[in-house]
């Protein structure tokens, strides 16, 4: 459904959830939009950049925010469509929240009068509050990941926990990426229009480059130190295999001990020591016994006990 949300004094608000195949004919006839723009903005998959059509007066911003899932946070793209003096936002269903966001009048940047404001810089007030969300998830990955570094000082590393860690690593790898992006696309964005906007529209465009900046900055510290605890805890697993397999080995090699004894016994070899005593069964016991011992002192003192 085309929801007409606000109608401001240089331009009008349309929103686009969802799309389905009437709206987008409703756009193309009744709007006069081209069918490509309408496909590069709804496309959930789409690359973060800027898109224009100068002959049909369509320009088309695709970038990434931040979408809600039960279990976990991603990004995905949505598309903001300056045409014919109108403006267009199109969403899916984990980013349909834009709408609420672009409508706060409690967004961080001060926002000109609705008679006064253009479509430029009414969206680029949204993004402000759009991207500081992403500094909010920066700052909850870190949380979850302060917890699950405490509860391995505390107790033995799970499975549970080492995937819990691999979650928190995908999410911080996505949003980086998505912060990355979305930071070109906003120099190209100033770059294409600065010629055209007043010296308060570039500054809120420069306000929201300094807080993606600032986001991606704190992502790639995240992450940083989210890659090098998960070295460490997986450098620990493997000293933790190894001495596993250490020990194994050496329990080995002192069990060999009593199949060689029993082997000569059992051989009936003549002439050997205590073969046909009555207690020769105790005494090839006790000259096992002895000759493990031996090895093990043999393997301790050669450190093969040490972890």
């Amino acid at each position: 459904m085309i929801e007409t949300v606000k109608v401001f004094k240089k331009f009008t608000w349309y929103h686009v959830p969802n799309m389905t195949s009437d709206d987008r004919e409703e756009l193309v006839i009744t709007h006069h939009l081209t069918s490509e723009m309408i496909g590069y903005a709804v496309d959930n998959n789409e690359a973060v950049r800027m898109e224009y059509d100068t002959s049909a007066d369509e320009s088309l911003m695709v970038i990434d925010v931040i979408s809600y899932h039960d279990e976990a946070v991603e990004t995905r793209p949505i598309g903001i469509l300056f045409a014919h003096g109108n403006l267009y936002t199109f969403s899916h269903d984990v980013t349909d929240y834009i709408q609420a966001v672009l409508l706060d009048p409690q967004n961080r940047q001060k926002r000109h009068d609705d008679t006064e404001i253009s479509a430029v810089d009414f969206v680029m007030t949204g993004l402000y509050s759009l991207m500081t969300r992403y500094v909010e998830q920066v700052t909850e990955i870190n949380r979850k990941r302060r917890i699950i570094q405490a509860q391995f000082g505390q107790q033995k590393r799970t499975t549970k926990q080492m995937n819990e860690l691999l979650r928190l690593q995908t999410q911080m790898i996505y949003i980086q990426n998505s912060l990355a992006n979305n930071h070109v696309m906003l120099d190209v964005f100033k770059k294409d229009f600065q010629k055209t906007l007043l010296t308060f529209e570039i500054e809120h465009i420069d306000d929201v480059r300094v807080e993606v900046g600032q986001a991606e900055h704190m992502a790639n510290l995240a992450l940083t130190v989210i890659n090098s605890i998960s070295d460490a805890y997986g450098n620990l697993s493997n000293r933790d295999l190894n001495w596993t397999m250490k020990v194994l080995t050496v329990y080995s090699i002192v069990l060999t001990v009593p199949t060689i004894v029993s082997g000569f016994y059992g051989e009936n070899v003549k002439w050997l020591p205590f073969a046909d005593a009555i207690s020769g069964w105790w005494v090839t016991i006790v000259i096992t016994v002895l000759l493990m011992a031996a090895v093990s002192l043999l393997l301790a003192i050669n450190g093969f006990f040490r972890k």
